[in-house]
Order: structure tokens, then sequence, then C-alpha cells
């Protein structure tokens, strides 16, 4: 998602930091700062500073720091254009989808949404004030016999259809509606047929709203309630520009919080499983809606949490969903765990019998994915023959292989040719002879452009070594190397930095860099600087003159400031921190984009130019995000 620089600064300029987080903390003011406890973690005494005029916070006792963006990024777990929007929705501002369309144009557009997004709110408390209605009996006694409580009911919104072909249309027109919206929105459809009238799309059902990551409600998912009726059991909105099912987890705006309290997230297969979770206290439950789980629910989650649980039925369906799913959780580096539920058995049927306790032990016993699936496909296969012995290797490896991390990878296929008593070499040829495969199959044809459909696991694109390292800034490496020479803690986080370590050149300030970043690593920090003296990069000019100034000439590991003083340095120098690491990160996107645009220039293949370009729209992306943090 590109936002123009111009809508980054409206926001800027409209943006109040103490008021965002007053909405969440008492906020007082001394001198021309405001102080608060901290958002991000319990703590008594406040130590959450807010700079008014600069707009920026910083925490003395987590060390998180940043701007307005950084700020609502980790209040509602979400990436930098989600914050952008969040906060271009809260103050008024509209952020085009096409930056060249004209004012007059994006304010009617905006307007639009707007509306579209009132009347889908509107419609879910309708069908909730609905269920109070004489009608809505079979509805009201279906949640009943699932045990659901008025708390629950209140919470996901749940609500009623009425069983009419009309009603929808005629309550959203005495409120000024048009039928333009409601056809935008997917509450009514029409038969294909000339001049066919529209009518209600969901009609005597039990209606779950589905809202984005924002809280906001973009569509619905409807239940029959009549099991003798011959039709769909569920009819959910059509895709539509606010709604599109792979892209939206259900009850993930109330558990994105959740995942980090919890240290992972919960996907379950239905909404009802997600509100039981939610009633027995598993906050962190979400569902993929009326779809398979996709790769961007994979990335969604990714921005929030390193570790997910499945909880799937143990029948044939959810072995597949497992298998797939977790290939799609795997190839974000996510590590991925399995909960054994009964066979026939669903976290709503478990926690009906058993309530809370029940459904808390079930899946909280947790087994890790790959062995889980190994023990699965023994169960089906017999592995002392040949050919069912080669299903379980491929059926291991399908979800091996998308691991980004080449270490990884090899770890669990020395892993399963131990348990399978095989070569190591013998698994880690199959798995090269499944990259090369796909590889293959990522070429582009000859032939006419095929019909593009979702990926398996075996046909991602296997790992490619990075390109050549390029030569950074030699003021970014000076000030970088300044600040891991003066503070151990900076040194350490450099040191486990994954994305930022390789990146440092092969120069003498890279070498002493380097240098300091071993002995952090070995927990000798406080003799880096005596090791860069004893060497030979001592005679490099610009390090010796580092250490010719009087901050290096009485430099002690041991600090003699107080504690204000130390925390005031300490701050000064993690922002200086993070803008070289920033410069750094932004110096390597130029590059790729660089490399990007050559590779578009040159191909012509439909399907190739699709993906560098997705491929630079989220570089794009991610500079936007960094950008954001240096303050332009």
């Amino acid at each position: 998602m590109y936002i123009p620089d111009e809508i980054l600064d409206e926001i800027r300029s409209k943006a109040d930091l103490v008021e965002l987080v007053s909405q969440q903390t008492p906020v007082k003011k001394s001198g021309k700062d405001y102080w608060a406890c901290c958002p991000f973690h319990k703590e008594k005494t406040p130590s959450f500073k807010i700079d008014p005029q600069k707009q920026l916070y910083y925490c003395f006792g987590c060390k998180k720091c940043g701007n307005v963006f950084h700020y609502v990024q980790e209040l509602v777990n979400t990436d930098f254009p989600g914050a952008a929007q969040w906060l271009a929705d809260r103050y008024g501002i509209y952020i085009p989808e096409n930056s060249a369309t004209s004012k007059q144009e994006q304010d009617r557009r905006k307007t639009w949404q707007e509306n579209c997004l009132k009347l889908l709110n509107d419609a879910a408390n309708w069908f909730q004030a609905n269920l109070s209605k004489p009608e809505a009996a079979p509805a009201v006694n279906y949640l009943n016999s699932r045990g659901l409580d008025q708390e629950s009911i209140r919470k996901f919104k749940l609500g009623y259809s009425l069983d009419s072909w009309d009603a929808t249309i005629t309550w959203a027109e005495k409120l000024g509606y048009t039928q333009d919206m409601l056809t935008a929105t997917g509450l009514t459809t029409k038969k294909d047929e000339p001049n066919a009238k529209p009518y209600d799309r969901f009609r005597g059902r039990l209606i779950f709203p589905i809202s984005d990551e924002l809280g906001r409600v973009v569509g619905f998912s409807a239940r029959l309630l009549d099991p003798e009726a011959k039709v769909a059991k569920y009819v959910n909105s059509p895709e539509t520009e606010f709604f599109q099912k792979g892209k939206l987890l259900y009850g993930l705006h109330f558990a994105r919080q959740a995942f980090k309290t919890a240290g992972k997230a919960l996907i379950c297969e239905g909404q009802l499983d997600v509100i039981a979770c939610h009633r027995a206290g598993l906050t962190h439950a979400v569902a993929a809606q009326g779809t398979a789980f996709t790769d961007f629910h994979a990335k969604i989650l990714k921005r929030s949490t390193e570790h997910v649980t499945l909880a799937f039925d143990a029948d044939t369906a959810g072995q597949k969903a497992t298998l797939r799913t977790t290939a799609l959780l795997h190839e974000q580096g996510i590590n991925v765990s399995i909960a054994t539920l009964p066979e026939g058995d669903d976290p709503d049927g478990i926690f009906r019998k058993g309530g809370q306790q029940a459904l808390t032990a079930i899946l909280e016993q947790t087994y890790p994915a790959i062995p889980f699936i190994f023990e699965s496909s023994k169960k089906i296969y017999q592995i002392d023959k040949p050919d069912e012995l080669s299903k379980v290797v491929r059926q291991l490896l399908e979800v091996i292989q998308p691991f980004p991390d080449l270490i990884v990878r090899a770890g669990h296929c020395k892993w399963l040719a131990q348990q399978l008593n095989l070569p190591e070499r013998l698994i880690m040829d199959e798995l090269a002879t499944m990259d090369a495969s796909a590889r293959k199959q990522a070429m582009p044809s000859a032939g006419p452009t095929p019909i593009q459909t979702a990926p398996q696991p075996s046909q991602r694109r296997p790992f490619l070594p990075p390109f050549a390292i390029p030569q950074v800034g030699e003021s970014t490496l000076q000030a970088l190397l300044e600040l891991i020479l003066q503070s151990k803690a900076l040194a350490e986080n450099l040191a486990q930095n994954e994305e930022v370590g390789p990146l440092i050149p092969d120069t003498p300030l890279g070498n002493a860099i380097n240098l300091v970043l071993a002995h952090a690593d070995q927990d000798e920090w406080d003799l880096a600087q005596q090791a860069i003296l004893n060497s030979d990069l001592i005679a490099d000019p610009t390090i010796a003159k580092i250490f010719s100034t009087p901050a290096f000439v009485n430099f002690s590991p041991e600090s003699t400031d107080d504690d204000a003083q130390r925390n005031f340095k300490e701050a000064k120098q993690l922002v200086a921190f993070q803008d070289c690491v920033n410069k750094l990160i932004l110096e390597e996107i130029n590059r790729q984009l660089a490399e990007l645009k050559t590779k578009l220039v040159a191909s012509t293949s439909k399907e190739e130019v699709q993906v560098l370009q997705d491929e630079t729209l989220q570089l794009i992306t991610r500079k936007q995000s960094l950008q954001a943090s240096a303050g332009r």
C-alpha cells in the first residue's frame, strides 16, 4: 500500500500523541513534557515521556520509543500502512487509492466508503436488535442450545436476519441508504436475468458480523437455522472492496493484543470455535473466514507473533488443512504447534461439555508440527514399504521446504533422516529435487499465459542467496561504531540483529564494528576498545580519530552519571542507534529497488512482472516505514 508523502505529512500535522496516549492512560504535564504510566508494560510510577513539540515518546522502563506511527503500530499490533490508515480514519484524512485522482473525486470516494462502512455497522446493530423480535425464536433457541451467554452475543455482535426478501432493503432505505450501497456492501443480491430486482442476501439466518483488523464491520457470515432446508449451511458476503475473505481472520481485532500476552496465536476452524475459546479465556484465538488459510493470513500473524497453534478437526479435511496451513506459516518463519482434538470434537463442543478447564487443558497440550505430522503419516502409511516410505518423506518435506532459513531446513532434514534411519544426504537430495522443480515451475513459459492460482507449498520459489553486499556510507558506520563502543546494550542489540549483520561491509570501519560485536557475543564487550587499539585497525585515520576524541580518551565502562543523566544519555543513544540501523537497511532497500527496476525493464513475462511489482511494492512500503521512523 503506497501512501504519498503529503498524506503522511498531513497525518503528522493533525495527529496528537498526547491525546492518543491519554485515551489509554492518564497523562500529566511536567514542564514542557508530558508523563504517563507506560501503555505497553505494567508500572506504578510514570516513566513514559511525551515531547509534544517533536511528537515523540520514550519509555524509561521498557525502552520503547518513536513517533505517532510507531505508537499506533505497537498499540494495535499493525504494520506501518495499517497505522497510517488507523490515524487517517481517526483524523478524517483520506488515503487515496490513486494519488493522481482529483481532490473532488477523492472527497467523493471517501464519503462513499464512509457511508458504506456506516451501513455495514448499522446493519450489524440492526441484525443484533432483531434477536429481541418474536420472529427470531429459531436463532435464540439455537444460541441457547450452544450455551452462548449474553456477554458473548454482545461482544461478537451476533444477530438475526429476518426471513423476508426485502426486510433489509426496507430498513436501509428508511435510513437513507441507497440500493448502490446495499449492492456494494453485499447486503443484497439479484438473479442474473434482465430487469431482475435486488433482494436480501441474508434471510432467516443467524448472523456473524465479520470485522477487519481495525474492528470495522466489513461483511457477514450467515448460518442456516432450519436443518431440513435444502440450501447452503453458510452464506457469506461476496467479495467487495471492503470484504476479501482471504485477507480476514475472524476475531483478529479482539485477539491481536492477546497475541503478545499469550506469546502465540491460536487458529481454529470456525466462528463458534473462536467464540468458545474467548469465553474460556483463550483470547488469542482466530479463524480463517469462509475460505482456506492463505499466505496473506500468515503474513498478518507474522507481524504479531512467531508462534502459532493449530486447533483443527481430527478428520481428513482437518488433517489436510493442518498440512496446508503449516506450510504457509513455515514460509513466514513461524513456529507451528498442533493441539490434538478428540475425534469428532471441536473447541466449541469441548467447551460446552467440559467448560473452560477442559478446553484449556486440550488446547494448551500441543506438539511441534513436524514431529506431529510425522507420527500422523506413520498411521496412514507403512514405512516398511519403499513406495509408502517415499510418500512419508515427501509429505514431511512439503512442510519443511517452505522455511526461508536454510539452517532450519537442514536441521529438520537431519531429524527426519534419523527417525527413518535413512542417510541424511538422501533427504537433502530429495529436498534439492523439490527446489529444482519449484524453480522450473517459477520460470516463464513460452506458451500462453496460464491462469494464476494460489501456489501449493511445493511450487513456491525456493530460498535464493542474497545479492552482493553494497558499500554503505562511511559516516553511518562511524556513528554506529562510536555508539556500540559506548553502550554494551546497543552492541548486544546489534549482535543479535540478523537483518543488519550481513550489511556490515568488509572495510576498516566494518571490521571494527564486527570486532566489537564478537566481543559482545562473548560477554567481553568491555575489552572491545582495547582489542581495536591493539589491532591494525587503529591505523585507519577515521578509527584513529574516533579514539582521539575526549569522549573516548576519558571513557570508562563504569558510568558515573546519576540516573537522570544516564537515562537521558541512553535515550539519545538509542534514537541515534536506530537511525544508523535504519540507514543501513534503507541503503539495502534502495539497492534492491534498483535491481528490481532493471529486472522489470528486461522482463517479458507477465507472471514475472507481477511478482517483481509485488516485491517492489513491499520494499516501498518498508522504505516508507523506515523514513517515517526518521521523522521524514
